[in-house]
């Protein structure tokens, strides 16, 4: 095939999110001739395909046929996106000084207001002074609008809203954020400012914990996200993105999504694989695998959110006083207008409560009132009134307490949080149970449902346990079929033929814990309470047809 089919043949797969045939269309380019056009278009199939060392690559090399061409427009923008990478992908700020340096010249030869703005935009960012970094962004937007470029406007409209929203002027900074996803959703045809405006809005809700605006926008990039891949390409905002579908309770898709993040994080900062694993012990916690949990928090920061999670932890295996202890001296070091706060607060309130403390839990919840009833956002509305809520049950104040668990649980619907949800519906049964345990046997199945649903298995085992003390025999909640991995699929293999968790572990070459993990995992994901039945389901369907990455079918009538 001669080199302008090839070429041809790799815009149009690329266009509609072909990566692996575009780079293979591109390459063959590149071999039949080396040109500036055919390797800037490899690199960028191959940045979108995670081989982020053989993009830069390509793209060094195109850019050198560039400046040799006198083409300065277009190696600006390469010298741009390679800084970019640099920075963001490999988190090597120096490399990434280096080739703004080179947009810089080569933006000076175009004489464009484009690749001007492009430069500027860049130079906006790392500078470490708040304020020249807004009048940087404001220049490169006011550049934009006189080149009439979509693409760079989009990206300064992105980066504005990240830095508004990071300075504490919320309001203004989500405004430009949700302008900026409009337009790159809106048919943009640069991706790569489609990746940059996610992370950043991903970012920006993660700062100021506003997980229904990011649970919207993902759901929009849903379209985007069928024809090109996943927008997430950094392994920060990969990250982030997991957390999302964690809150959200689509718990399968996050694990992936985190690990993901943690695979694309051996080549950059600690940053991105903190968060990653942050997040996945905030998981294991939840579905009560607490000594993962707690092996994943080994040598994390000290930040809000992993105090949080460190705590409920500690909480779940016993240790109230240290939960409080972290809890206390992380409330101390934060700003009253950090919006941590409310799920610290909520956090110290209940390892007081676990403590005996219940006066020092009150003044903690009285202190916050404010927050929680002007905070525009559900979660931190719903964490402490949930908390109100739990100290009023302490103190004896049944009404008081059945009046703020069900405020939260509206506030955890709304804000779409189903674990939360279903945490706050068990707690308000147990306040109702003595006045009405009927209504309690209600709201007490709702919480078993929803906490089977997800897969939380602790406190579904705590909301069925409450519910046979008031007489009534919980039914088993069906799980959605989950999806088994390829360990999972194999450990399902062995159970089929009848090997024990010491056998299984010798033949895989894992620890017996792991394999009991595992194990538990394949009987959750096939909504079955024994590795006989799983065993049966095996031998019978086949473990060969059992794909992974793919939800689980023919589950027996008798499993649920």
């Amino acid at each position: 095939m001669r080199y302008d089919d090839l070429v041809a043949e790799a815009r149009s797969a690329a266009a509609a999110g072909r990566w692996e045939q575009a780079r293979a269309a591109y390459a063959g380019a590149v071999a039949e001739r080396e040109t500036a056009g055919a390797l800037d278009g490899l690199g960028r199939v191959c940045w979108w395909l995670g081989d982020v060392r053989a993009a830069i690559e390509h793209r060094q090399h195109a850019f050198r046929l560039l400046v040799d061409a006198d083409a300065d427009e277009e190696a600006a923008r390469a010298a741009v996106d390679l800084c970019v990478w640099y920075l963001t992908n490999l988190d090597n700020v120096v490399a990434a000084r280096g080739w703004l340096a080179r947009a810089d010249r080569a933006a000076a030869r175009a004489g464009s207001d484009v690749a001007r703005g492009w430069v500027v935009l860049l130079q906006a960012l790392l500078d470490d002074d708040p304020d020249r970094q807004l009048t940087g962004l404001e220049r490169a937007r006011a550049l934009a609008v006189t080149g009439k470029d979509t693409a760079l406007e989009t990206m300064a409209l992105s980066d504005l809203g990240l830095v508004l929203v990071q300075r504490g002027q919320e309001e203004t900074g989500l405004v430009h954020l949700d302008e900026a996803m409009t337009s790159a959703f809106g048919g943009l045809d640069d991706l790569q400012v489609v990746v940059w405006s996610s992370c950043n809005m991903l970012a920006a809700c993660s700062l100021v914990d506003d997980l229904v605006r990011a649970r919207l926008w993902c759901r929009e990039a849903d379209r985007f996200m069928a024809r090109y891949g996943c927008p997430f390409l950094q392994a920060r905002c990969r990250a982030h993105f997991g957390s999302v579908l964690l809150a959200a309770g689509e718990w399968q898709q996050a694990e992936d999504e985190l690990r993901r993040a943690l695979a694309m994080s051996s080549e950059v900062g600690a940053g991105p694989a903190e968060e990653a694993r942050l997040a996945l012990a905030d998981l294991r916690c939840r579905q009560g695998r607490l000594e993962e949990a707690a092996e994943l928090l080994t040598g994390l920061g000290h930040t809000s959110r992993a105090a949080v999670t460190v705590a409920a932890v500690d909480l779940a295996r016993g240790f109230a006083s240290r939960a409080a202890a972290v809890l206390r001296d992380r409330l101390d070091r934060m700003a009253s207008g950090d919006p941590e706060v409310a799920a610290v607060t909520a956090a110290l309130a209940d390892a007081c409560l676990a403590c005996g403390d219940t006066e020092t839990a009150a003044d903690l919840v009285r202190e916050e009132a404010g927050v929680w009833q002007v905070s525009a956002h559900a979660r931190a509305r719903a964490v402490l009134v949930r908390a109100a809520g739990s100290v009023a049950a302490a103190r004896g104040d049944a009404e008081a307490a059945a009046r703020l668990l069900a405020a939260a649980c509206d506030a955890f619907r709304e804000g779409a949080l189903p674990f939360e949800l279903g945490q706050a519906m068990l707690a308000l049964a147990e306040v109702t149970a003595q006045r009405d345990p009927d209504l309690a046997a209600v709201h007490g199945g709702e919480a078993l449902e929803c906490l089977t649903t997800l897969g939380a298995a602790s406190e579904a085992a705590r909301a069925a346990a409450f519910l046979r003390s008031l007489g009534v025999t919980p039914s088993v909640a069906r799980r959605v079929p989950g999806v088994l991995t390829a360990r999972e699929r194999e450990v399902l293999a062995l159970l089929g033929q009848g090997l024990s968790n010491p056998e299984i572990a010798a033949r895989l070459f894992l620890s017996r814990k792991t394999v009991a993990h595992h194990v538990s995992s394949v009987l959750a994901k096939l909504g079955m309470r024994s590795r006989v039945e799983a065993a049966a389901y095996a031998a019978r369907v086949g473990v060969a047809r059992v794909e992974e990455g793919t939800p689980v079918r023919g589950i027996p009538d008798s499993a649920g």
